[in-house]
């Protein structure tokens, strides 16, 4: 029992030769986390060690020992069950997190935690969205206020600033999003997929493919891999993005900065267009956007 515990630990404690002055603690072994870990790295040139939550260190009070045990200058949380865990158990050691969804909803800001948001600025997707539909005036968004009540406040006040008006339906259960999605097609030009578990089922995608054909409605997307499924477009961060401005937060607090004072930052974000489901979806994308070498095609 005491070898197997031991091997347990040791698959979850991963640390580098020598004192570190970042521990990097990730959620779970996930390659997308590794992606932004090497993001990080290659804006962070200091010693690092890391540790993963899995065996003895699931626990959040026995990551807090260890992390203690390596005592680091600053941590980089990677994921949200990371950031929450530390930020649950840490006061006095800097937190910056990435890879973490919703974090202004899941509180994850405090005096001793900042962290980079997992999407863009709900404006500057906005804006790329209207990019490719010059003449986009009423987008359309379903959500459960419970999950994303403070990003669709935040994102009313973008798209007033972005020139657009949101229309936006609330729901509280699953069973409510097809009546919602009927609402939103007889008042909107385009439909915003945002991250929210309420809303965004696999059932919900294929059927909103269907209404971006049939109905000329374009998809407007968080994320590269759903235009890779058929959306026309994403406007999104890449995963090393994230850890690279997670490494420019980690060295001003290094350099002397208070975390407090630093608010939680945005990625940087990448246009991504489907030409083929433009197409379909009736667009005629303006050349401004085909002959933007940052803008990514795929078909």
């Amino acid at each position: 029992m005491v070898v197997c515990l031991a091997l347990l630990f040791t698959l979850a404690y991963v640390p580098l030769a020598g004192a570190a002055d970042v521990l990097v603690v990730k959620s779970k072994d996930f390659a997308l986390y590794d992606k932004a870990v090497a993001g990080f790295q290659s804006v962070y040139k200091g010693s690092i060690s890391t540790l993963v939550m899995k065996g003895s260190l699931a626990d959040p009070g026995k990551l807090a020992d260890a992390v203690r045990k390596e005592k680091p200058k600053a941590i980089l949380a990677v994921g949200l069950r990371a950031a929450k865990a530390l930020k649950a158990e840490i006061s006095d050691i800097p937190i910056v997190f990435c890879m973490a969804m919703h974090p202004v909803q899941n509180k994850l800001k405090s005096a001793n935690s900042t962290g980079v948001d997992l999407e863009p600025k709900a404006k500057d997707q906005l804006l790329a969205f209207k990019r490719i539909i010059p003449g986009l005036s009423r987008v359309g968004i379903i959500y459960d206020p419970k999950r994303t009540g403070r990003f669709i406040n935040g994102a009313k006040k973008a798209a007033t600033e972005a020139g657009l008006t949101l229309v936006a339906k609330p729901v509280e259960e699953r069973k409510d999003v097809p009546g919602a999605l009927s609402e939103i097609t007889a008042k909107a030009q385009a439909l915003w997929l945002i991250r929210d578990a309420t809303v965004l089922t696999r059932e919900f995608f294929n059927h909103t493919l269907i209404v971006q054909f049939e109905k000329k409605m374009p998809l407007l997307a968080y994320s590269e891999q759903f235009v890779r499924k058929g959306s026309v477009a994403s406007f999104a961060a890449t995963y090393p993005s994230q850890g690279r401005k997670a490494a420019e937060i980690v060295r001003a607090v290094l350099a002397g900065t208070n975390i407090g004072d630093i608010p939680i930052q945005a990625p940087e974000g990448t246009l991504t267009l489907n030409l083929n489901s433009a197409q379909k979806a009736g667009l005629k994308i303006p050349s401004s956007v085909l002959n933007d070498p940052k803008v990514k095609k795929v078909k």
